[in-house]
């Protein structure tokens, strides 16, 4: 380079940070981030099972965490006295909480630089999820994720409640979207994104189709055949409990496959009944080619709810899409319980309101 070429001009450095040496040998090379995590949210949340929720995880995990950070430590995080409650610190949980919350914010300000810089690079998140989510809810966050991350790829595995969470316990998927009850995902520890009503339906001439004067007596419903998706797991396991909490024998369900086949099984038969989550049949609803059946008592609402894999590192789309579902969500359900409402009831809703 010549004299009078210009240099080009250096390159903008972060502020060095103050370098210390490293301990050959540290007391705390066991410490992990997981543990700080249990911590910081047992702290926040007030107990183990508040704790796990908030985390995503089974609370048999957060305890292990908390068992292996007192382990690390070499005394007890948290009291244990009798009359203590969950969340109460020994002076060593004291003393080390606001450093692991440190440790925690300065994790997440290095997951946004890198993500960053990495959003055009190539990656792959795997997902697994129930026929209902990948079909009716995934594709419009999908949508706005691929628009996100441009170099990755997002690859979706439709599988059964049992199978979603085993394939995230053995690593297989990154992500997992389920339709459970919440008691099963407060003992399973999935984030919660959303309530989804459950809608009896059944064809334009079937006996019980509306106008019926109010809700239909659970007990008529023993003479029927129910079709569903499931033949196990969750969803069949809530309807069974449901259509026989009276003692009674109830209506026959019958597994269909998938939730195509549970619409074509009811407008194929006029005596049959169908159940689903109201955003699968809300349009059908609309439409005019299924009719709602309420239902006395009501059905039981599952619980959507989100799991990343605990067993190997997800990058920070798989975390992303978490809470784009979640904000794409609302508005899906609302959608879909005005949708499912029949069309002359809808515009007359409009019109009670523009005389109004």
């Amino acid at each position: 380079m010549s004299a009078k070429q210009a240099r080009p001009a250096p390159a903008r450095e972060e502020p060095a940070v103050e370098a210390r040496p490293i301990p050959e040998r540290s007391g705390w090379a066991g410490l992990e981030i997981r543990h700080l995590r249990a911590l910081v949210a047992l702290v926040d949340s007030g107990s183990m099972t508040a704790a796990a929720q908030a985390l995503g995880m089974a609370q048999s995990t957060v305890s292990e965490a908390m068992a292996a950070l007192d382990r690390t430590l070499g005394t007890p995080a948290v009291a244990r006295r009798r009359g203590a409650r969950g969340s109460d610190l020994t002076a060593a949980g004291r003393a080390l909480l606001p450093y692991a919350r440190r440790v925690l914010a300065a994790l997440e300000d290095a997951q946004t630089a890198v993500a960053a810089v990495t959003r055009e690079a190539r990656a792959s998140v795997d997902i697994v999820a129930n026929e209902s989510v990948s079909t009716y809810l995934l594709p419009e966050a999908l949508a706005m994720l691929r628009q996100r991350w441009p170099g990755t790829r997002f690859s979706v595995t439709v599988a059964t409640c049992q199978a979603v969470r085993e394939g995230l316990a053995q690593g297989r998927y990154d992500a997992g979207f389920l339709l459970a009850t919440a008691e099963a995902e407060a003992r399973e520890g999935g984030l919660p994104l959303a309530d989804v009503r459950l809608v009896l339906f059944c064809g334009a001439e079937h006996p019980l189709a509306p106008p019926e004067n109010g809700p239909v007596p659970r007990a008529r419903l023993a003479p029927f055949r129910i079709f569903t998706s499931d033949s196990s797991g969750d969803f069949h396991a809530l309807l069974h409990g449901f259509f026989h909490a009276d003692g009674l024998p109830g209506p026959r369900l019958e597994a269909s496959g998938t939730i195509d086949a549970v619409k074509r099984s009811v407008l194929a038969d006029r005596l049959a009944l169908g159940v689903l989550p109201e955003y699968a049949v809300a349009e059908d609803l609309r439409n005019g080619r299924m009719r709602a059946l309420p239902v006395r008592p009501s059905l039981p609402r599952m619980r959507l709810a989100a799991h990343l894999c605990g067993v190997r590192p997800t990058g920070p789309a798989a975390a992303d899409l978490i809470e784009v579902l979640r904000a794409v969500v609302g508005p899906v359900l609302n959608d879909a319980a005005v949708r499912g409402r029949p069309q002359q009831d809808v515009d007359g809703a409009g019109r009670r309101r523009s005389r109004g």
